[in-house]
């Protein structure tokens, strides 16, 4: 039996037709080894949602193939669990009925007990008979999280699952999509967030404007790429003088922050400050970043993740 759970390969799709066709996906190939949390990189618009609406059946490539453990999409629905970038629950239902009535849209019946069980695991006994409409943000999302487990499944796919939450809430949700990880489930999730992959994915694929930049584990994506160490300085310097300097492979402004980016941060630092001496400007607010996603995906399509 194959270890590869899911398989996306040379995958187009589009949305509207004529003038108002926009390609989200441009021959897209990737896999998922079951088991392994996978995260999808990128920014909005980068085509993340449309590759998981193919491979939960919601959208029809133009080209390519997808397959759900080894199966077509709308033949492997039961095996998925899925949770919208919004969540789009049922405001005058409970808690407890939204559990019951997505879990019977997979012809699986729960009883009370595996409902509290569920409900529990989540945080949310409490809310148990309170209605949707009543939840906070982040309690909305962890009943998302719920309803994606009301079947079972072996396979959660997550769509932005801690967009618009504060940090101790989407920190709260890494810990109950690391235990999925732990009960041997395989998660796929998209962010657009480098913490958040990072923090999670043991694989990552960078994706932007319907294309795969990159895949691989977070670590050697960025070993791959050479990315260096970054400085990062409150500064006005002539950027022409300060590439000129020790180490010095790049230099950019972001905003009033001057970055540099080294391959020897201990001979440009020095530099960066007699520089600075010489033409009676001030440092502040000095900083030593060592190379992450965010600084490949700058490095792959010329623009910062978030711009």
């Amino acid at each position: 039996m194959s270890n590869l759970i899911l398989e996306i390969d040379a995958v187009r799709a589009s949305y509207g037709r004529g003038a108002g066709r926009v390609e989200a996906l441009r021959g897209v190939s990737l896999s998922v080894a079951r088991g392994e949390i996978f995260g999808l990189l990128g920014p909005n618009g980068a085509g993340k949602s449309t590759l998981l609406a193919c491979l939960e059946g919601l959208h029809q490539p133009e080209a390519g193939v997808v397959r759900v453990a080894g199966l077509p999409p709308l033949q492997a629905k039961g095996r998925l669990g899925v949770q919208l970038q919004k969540a789009a629950l049922l405001d005058d239902l409970t808690v407890a009925e939204l559990i019951e009535v997505y879990a019977a849209l997979y012809n699986v019946f729960p009883s009370r007990a595996q409902i509290d069980q569920l409900l529990a695991r989540f945080g949310l006994a409490e809310q148990r008979g309170r209605r949707a409409r009543r939840l906070s943000g982040g309690q909305q999302q962890r009943v998302a999280l719920a309803v994606a487990l009301a079947a079972d499944p072996e396979i959660v796919l997550l769509d932005e699952p801690t967009s618009a939450l504060d940090p101790q809430a989407r920190r709260a949700v890494w810990d109950l999509i690391r235990a999925l990880h732990d009960e041997g489930r395989t998660v796929l999730l998209t962010t657009h967030a480098m913490e958040e992959a990072e923090a999670l994915c043991g694989r990552v694929a960078i994706i932007d404007q319907g294309r795969i930049m990159a895949s691989g584990t977070p670590a050697s994506i960025v070993a791959g790429l050479e990315v260096r160490p970054t400085l990062k300085a409150l500064a006005e310097l002539p950027l022409d003088q300060v590439q000129g300097l020790p180490g010095v492979h790049s230099a950019r402004y972001t905003g009033q922050h001057l970055e540099v980016e080294t391959g020897e941060p201990q001979a440009t630092l020095p530099a960066l400050q007699a520089l600075a001496a010489r033409l009676g400007r001030t440092i502040g607010e000095i900083s030593l970043r060592q190379p992450n996603l965010e600084d490949a995906f700058l490095r792959l399509t010329g623009r910062a993740l978030n711009a």
